[in-house]
């Protein structure tokens, strides 16, 4: 009788217990894609940075030509938004950059939007980096 229970609550909380494990993989996931990515970004590397942009949304090719020739300076988020089901991420990111040809800083403001694919089990960049000129 008492392997009875101790089967029918097995068979209870798994279900629970693989939907969180799935909640945490999705969140550590999202963590380590938002370091890799800020980092990236930081360090004017623009190729990982494209790594991240959904190929159906843009080619790699055209997401590094969105930045020119600059460096960033600075990556700030300056607010964030988390879909209720946790599978979509909306950013208000600002930058500071220079272009390579003068040192005068500027800054520009944009949206990103991050979704996590099941199938891929990443995080993925939905509308690729801003058009900066």
């Amino acid at each position: 009788m008492k392997s009875m229970y101790i089967v029918i609550v097995i068979l209870f909380c798994l279900p629970m217990g693989c939907a969180v494990l799935s909640d945490q993989y999705k969140e550590d996931e999202y963590d380590r894609t938002m370091y890799t990515y800020e980092t990236a970004l930081q360090l004017s590397d623009f190729k990982t940075v494209c790594q991240f942009v959904d190929p159906a949304v843009m080619s790699r090719k055209t997401c590094v030509s969105r930045f020119g020739r600059i460096k960033i300076a600075d990556y700030a988020l300056t607010g964030m938004t988390v879909a209720e089901d946790r599978l979509k991420v909306h950013q208000e990111i600002e930058i500071e950059y220079y272009p390579l040809d003068n040192i005068i800083l500027k800054k520009t403001q944009f949206s990103q939007s991050w979704a996590y694919q099941k199938d891929n089990k990443k995080w993925i960049l939905e509308n690729g980096p801003p058009q900066i000129p």
